[in-house]
């Protein structure tokens, strides 16, 4: 039985991991195109997605860096400002970030790919800490032009005065 196996596995490399006290965090790369995925781990949780880009963990760092939205005068997060930072995709799925509402520090790692198909990974302040510290890292491992800012660009230098003549 002589048959070509036509289906390749696809093959990926470890581009950046960090690890704090409680999770491990690691971007691995596939070697023949741009994709990316980040691993979640901890004591009971692992969580695989693809990441839609690089500068997508940069945004997370700097997502949980920031904390929640201010509070209203009511001591509620304004309902507009409960923005998710979309991160990746676990197949059809969305993945994204997104802060709590209530009295109390918490994000969620959202897995959701519609109003009836949703898992809330929860992370409490200690948890933050954690993912911040283990994601400061990965963003430390990570090729150069994807440790700046989101808005980061470039600044050429400044063109040399012409004469008029």
């Amino acid at each position: 039985m002589n048959r070509e196996v036509t289906d390749s596995v696809e093959e990926m490399g470890l581009l950046a991991n960090g690890t704090s006290a409680r999770w491990d965090i690691a971007i691995n790369e596939c070697l023949d195109r741009d994709e990316w995925s980040m691993e979640i781990e901890a004591a009971h949780t692992y969580l695989t997605f693809q990441v839609d880009e690089l500068n997508a963990i940069r945004a997370a760092l700097d997502f949980l860096q920031t904390g929640p939205p201010p509070q209203g005068g009511n001591g509620q997060a304004n309902a507009h400002d409960t923005t998710a930072l979309a991160i990746g995709r676990f197949g059809p799925a969305s993945v994204s970030l997104l802060w709590d509402n209530e009295d109390f520090l918490r994000c969620f790692l959202v897995v959701r790919q519609n109003e009836h198909s949703t898992l809330r990974m929860s992370f409490d302040e200690d948890d933050v800490r954690m993912l911040i510290e283990a994601l400061g890292q990965v963003v430390e491992d990570l090729p150069t032009a994807e440790r700046q800012p989101p808005s980061f660009v470039p600044q050429s230098s400044p063109a040399a005065p012409t004469s008029a003549e």
